[in-house]
This record gives C-alpha cells, structure tokens and sequence, in this order.
C-alpha cells in the first residue's frame, strides 16, 4: 500500500513539473515574434569607429555628463578586444564616427532608446520579465526603457535607476488617475506602487506581485484562534473574513474597489 502512495507521488509531482514548464514555454511564447525587437546586427558605419573617452563626449553632451558621474552605470567598466569601453562608451557603443561627423541623433551610435537590445546585455532577467503574459510593451516597441529610467540620472534606491522625484513619480506619468490626491489613501503607495505591482511584467493580472486577495493578505490579516490554540479563521482589520474570503478578490467583490485611494471611504469602497 505504501509503495503504491510513494508511486503515485511520484506521478503527481511529475505531473506538476510538467505542467510548469509548460507554464513557462506559454509565458515565452506569449509575445508574438514578429512583434519582439530582436539583436540587430552592427551598423555598417560603425565597424571602423573606434573608442575616444568619456571627454570627447562631455564635450558636447556636458549636462548629462554632469549627472552621468553619479550614475550606477558610471561605474561600469568593460573591455572590447584591446580597446577599453568605459562611460558613454559602455552603453552608446565607440563614438569616434559620431564625433567626426559632428554628433547627431542616431549618427554612428547606438540609442538605446529606440532599441533596448543593448540593456538587455546586462539586465537579462527584464528582457524575461517582459515575455511574461503581463508586461509593459517594450518588446512590442511601443515602450523603452528610457520612459521610466534615467540612465545618465542618479538612482533613487540603491537598486534601481529611476528618478529621484520619487518612487512613484515615473509610474504616474501614465498613471494620472491613481495619484490622487485621496482624502483617504492608501497607505502602502507611500512605499512604492512596486509593493503591489511587478512593473516589468508578471504571471498575474495587472502586473500583480500575488493573484487575487493573497496581495492583500501579505499586509491586512491577522489569524484567529481558540484558546487552545486551534485556528479558527482570519480577522481582517477588525472585521471576520472567514466567509468572505471564497467570493473573490478583495477589489472585485464589490467592497475595496478603490484600491489605490478613495474620496468617500475609508475602508477603500467607491461610496
């Protein structure tokens, strides 16, 4: 009989191996590939450039030069055959034609703004975030890296490269309707719409870092018990749960709707 139990654990576990790698074949496929910015070759015009330093560059490029010095990428050095790529160079690729023929957008450099493909050399992980199910576009090409992080700016946190302003100010540059101000907000877009959202891509809807109320029960649950210790359900805020838990999520079941901020309720309900 044991042996028989053992077996068809075996089979279930097998079972549900399969089906996660299933899951994420389906995840990598779900952009279509006609629509993913794929490596480019080289430009032709840029297999003769060589590397010229960071000062050739400041000589035209003397704003974001200033704020590049105390940028993460800054301190980013890399070796190219026998020439040291370093600064500018690092990301924009060597800059001897472009500054020949006088700078220029798009002359004999490489913008990463219109093609991510050169971020991805480093930031691998996000190039596979962005083939999640739920992502921002910028494999599609409506999107760039750039809209949300300032690469010559200095970093917010010590992990991430956006601007200053605040941790959420890049966020509500399309996201106007959930800024606020709310008479009653929602405490935990002090610490970052990052909190709730995986803002590259993710398996759940809405770029969510959990599915359903299990988000919100990272932060609103305290567990109830008898006397003796045997559970007995959740208290939520002060108010029981337990039966209400099975009939969604907390934002669609028609009570905390408003879940970045509301103007009429504190409990976060649309009226």
């Amino acid at each position: 009989m044991r042996a028989n139990t053992n077996r068809s654990s075996r089979i279930i576990k097998a079972f549900m191996s399969a089906a996660v790698v299933l899951a994420v074949f389906c995840a990598w496929s779900a952009v279509p590939a006609y629509a993913v910015i794929a490596a480019k070759a080289p430009d032709v015009s840029m297999k003769a450039a060589k590397y010229v330093g960071m000062e050739t560059c400041l000589g035209c490029h003397e704003d974001q030069g200033r704020t590049f010095k105390l940028s993460p990428h800054a301190r980013i050095v890399t070796k190219d055959k026998d020439d040291l790529a370093q600064g500018c160079e690092t990301c924009h690729g060597p800059g001897s034609l472009h500054a020949e023929a006088g700078g220029g957008k798009g002359v004999s450099i490489i913008n990463p703004k219109k093609d991510p493909t050169i971020c991805f050399t480093c930031h691998m992980e996000k190039k596979m975030e962005f083939r999640l199910p739920n992502h921002h576009p910028v494999l599609e090409g409506k999107m760039s890296c750039s809209d949300c992080h300032d690469m010559h700016g200095s970093d917010a946190k010590p992990w991430s490269a956006t601007s200053m302003e605040g941790v959420n100010e890049v966020c509500f540059k399309c996201h106007k309707e959930q800024q606020g101000p709310f008479v009653y907000e929602h405490a935990a877009l002090r610490e970052g719409c990052t909190v709730c959202h995986k803002v590259h891509g993710s398996i759940n809807a809405k770029m969510l870092q959990v599915r359903d109320m299990n988000l919100c029960l990272k932060c609103h649950v305290q567990p109830s018990s008898a006397t003796d210790g045997t559970p007995t359900g959740m208290t939520i805020i002060s108010d029981a749960h337990t039966n209400k838990s099975g009939r969604g999520t907390c934002w669609s079941t028609g009570c905390h709707s408003e879940v970045h901020g509301s103007n009429f309720q504190n409990h976060l309900k649309p009226y």
